[in-house]
């Protein structure tokens, strides 16, 4: 096997976490898997994986090998891409990172063009609320919302981000309808159990922004459960405009308190990509997309 295949088999085993899913990715055994990887640790002289009671991790030649290959595969992809781009054609896989909300209701509606005008780009999502790591997860692109604070990535702005605060009708007739801001503290609130700053609602309120810390009935991690959760009734949710949007215009949720809400152009969505990275035409291509059809 050439070195540039050992690095794509090791940068497979990175990806994966383990010999077994990375095997399952390129058709192999995870014995033969395994065996490459030693082969190359052999080769290298240096140990690249602690191999600890059946899991794996990098070691820091093994950390230090893999920022490396990456650079030799993203040079390789992009001569490749540059070959395919003088026709026309746009080619190969680009990995996004975004929140499920996102990718389902503003991303995804948007992709049929996309993939019309570029039948041979593969695109493969990886959800997550939490900020990318573009170096380990081997990402391309992510959209984010709230104003990047990471050096090493552009961050391009796209639309705004409002939120809505709402209820199911049978939560309401229940438990009754909060009046102002300050109500919310007797009622059943649904909140984020990741990036609590979203779990401080923002109002207007007698000529002031005021901010209050909102605490949780049911918690969760994605935006998708909390919404269910304010559908069958079981408190009061704040989640993105778009996200509840049919559900208000159905009158399955009722908006909320919408004389006090606080709109500011900080809360939007962002495109993301490293900087510095000359980006392949395959990703170039998704990156002026995304932000002609978003912003």
């Amino acid at each position: 096997m050439d070195k540039f295949s050992e690095m794509t088999v090791f940068l497979q085993v990175v990806q994966a976490g383990n010999f077994s899913a990375a095997g399952r990715k390129l058709g192999l055994s995870p014995s033969a898997v395994s065996k490459l990887v030693s082969r190359l640790e052999e080769r290298l002289q240096v140990r690249l994986f602690e191999r600890v009671a059946g899991t794996i991790r990098l070691t820091q030649e093994g950390q230090a090998f893999r920022v490396a290959s990456e650079r030799v595969v993203d040079a390789m992809e992009e001569a490749e891409d540059a070959v395919t781009a003088t026709s026309g054609e746009i080619s190969g896989l680009v990995r996004i990172h975004t929140a499920l909300t996102t990718a389902k209701y503003i991303i995804a509606p948007q992709l049929p063009a996309l993939m019309e005008r570029h039948p041979k780009l593969r695109l493969e999502f990886v959800l997550g609320t939490e900020r990318a790591d573009f170096v380990r997860q081997g990402l391309d692109v992510a959209v984010h919302s709230g104003r990047p604070t990471e050096l090493s990535l552009i961050g391009r702005p796209l639309r705004r981000r409002p939120w809505s605060i709402a209820a199911a009708p049978q939560y309401l007739a229940r438990h009754g309808t909060p009046q102002r801001p300050d109500d919310l503290l007797e009622h059943r609130c649904l909140n984020f159990t990741i990036r609590t700053l979203w779990n401080s609602w923002t109002f207007h309120e007698d000529d002031a922004i005021k901010f209050i810390d909102i605490p949780s009935f049911i918690g969760a991690d994605q935006g998708e459960l909390l919404r269910t959760l304010a559908l069958v009734g079981l408190g009061v949710v704040r989640l993105a405009e778009f996200h509840i949007a049919e559900d208000l215009k159905r009158g399955t949720l009722v908006p909320l308190l919408k004389d006090f809400q606080e709109r500011t152009d900080d809360d939007r969505f962002y495109l993301l990509y490293p900087r510095g990275r000359v980006q392949a035409p395959r990703v170039k291509a998704v990156i002026d997309f995304l932000h002609r059809q978003l912003r």
